[in-house]
């Protein structure tokens, strides 16, 4: 489906906000934290509309009956853990549900890569599920030549972007 002539991910990409993964944010919804531990990552999205609703909603629900349930047993503490595990997860569901999010490592929020963070991100918005189709589509608009890669300082050494671009 495409808007105007532009594809789908554009869309998105334009209306996409982007939220720094700092430390708060991830004591806040632990579920990110997990989710981002790997050196690799860059910034990670989760489910966009009615999937994400469904899953928020369902995730958010969850957290709360469990909690309930827990309060016997385990008290406030058991409960305000259940919300912060599971129910925490489903809020940030439901908000990356109703507007599009790319969660981004503090890092790469000032990164002059950050433009192709958000494009990569947007694409598995928009419904592309696979990392290689992904980078396909990426390497037909960028290369490591075409974005002065090769040899900058101020790209970290353990970004995948200049790899995966390299990648034929």
């Amino acid at each position: 489906m495409r808007s105007h002539g532009r594809p789908d991910w554009q869309s998105v990409n334009e209306g996409m906000r982007v939220v720094r993964l700092g430390v708060p944010l991830r004591v806040l919804v632990p579920v990110l934290a997990f989710l981002s531990v790997s050196k690799s990552t860059r910034g990670m999205t989760l489910y966009p509309g009615r999937t994400g609703v469904g899953l928020g909603l369902l995730l958010t629900s969850a957290g709360v009956l469990i909690g309930l349930l827990l309060l016997g047993p385990a008290g406030v503490l058991g409960a305000v853990l259940s919300f912060w595990l599971i129910g925490s997860a489903g809020v940030a569901t439901l908000a990356g549900a109703v507007r599009p999010t790319a969660f981004v490592k503090p890092i790469c929020v000032k990164c002059r890569l950050l433009p192709v963070i958000r494009e990569h991100e947007a694409i598995h918005l928009s419904g592309v599920a696979s990392e290689n189709a992904v980078w396909d589509s990426m390497r037909t608009r960028y290369s490591v030549e075409s974005l002065s890669l090769a040899g900058d300082p101020a790209i970290c050494s353990f970004c995948p972007i200049p790899k995966r671009l390299a990648e034929h």
